[in-house]
């Protein structure tokens, strides 16, 4: 059973859609800069999900496409807990083809080594963003990349370290193509207890 103290209102998922815009902004900026190519991020759609409901999410993902790229890096300060970002394999080919990678040099090592360049980009650039808005300090640990094909990799550790789930769906759009991605923010009680009170602050403040 979800805690319902443990979940976003509508005032709440409204104010960090806001935050979440102003944040990607810096994320698409610094994409742009890193492969010296124009790039936008559409607007973000935020869900939020109990670890449960994620586990069920996530394997409705695999109804779509047959393999994806998650990338796992914990954080540690006021916004505690571990962040994933997953893209389809489509979406990671494409995006190689950005790094302006031709067919036969594109291999695993090198799709590996983009997703944790972009992740980087991505999840610390945004979540380091929103940590300043929301006036919190955090820190990231090294990203790790994994290649999975079925929805049973989802670790169960998850549904007992982490109570609420956050997920960030957006598409960077270059010029010719669009990549999907997902960011998850899978938050322990203390962070999400947190994430509330400040976004209340700043919702009494406007």
């Amino acid at each position: 059973m979800c805690d319902s103290s443990l979940t976003l209102n509508e005032d709440q998922k409204d104010c960090l859609q806001e935050l979440m815009n102003i944040s990607y902004g810096a994320s698409t900026a610094a994409i742009a800069k890193i492969i010296d190519k124009y790039a936008t991020l559409s607007i973000p759609c935020i869900k939020t999900l109990t670890s449960s409901e994620f586990k069920r999410y996530f394997k409705k993902m695999f109804d779509k496409y047959e393999t994806y790229y998650v990338t796992n890096q914990k954080i540690d300060g006021k916004l505690n807990g571990e962040n994933m970002f997953i893209m389809d394999e489509k979406s990671v080919i494409n995006l190689a083809s950005e790094f302006d990678l031709e067919e036969d040099e594109i291999n695993e090592d090198e799709l590996k080594d983009i997703i944790l360049e972009i992740t980087n980009i991505i999840s610390s650039t945004t979540l380091s963003k929103l940590a300043g808005l929301l006036h919190a300090s955090v820190i990231f640990s090294p990203p790790s990349v994994r290649k999975i094909n079925s929805p049973d990799t989802f670790e169960d550790r998850y549904k007992t370290e982490y109570k609420h789930v956050i997920i960030i769906s957006t598409e960077i759009k270059f010029e010719n193509q669009n990549i999907f991605g997902e960011l998850i923010l899978m938050s322990k009680e203390e962070s999400i207890v947190y994430l509330k009170n400040a976004l209340d602050k700043i919702l009494e403040e406007y």
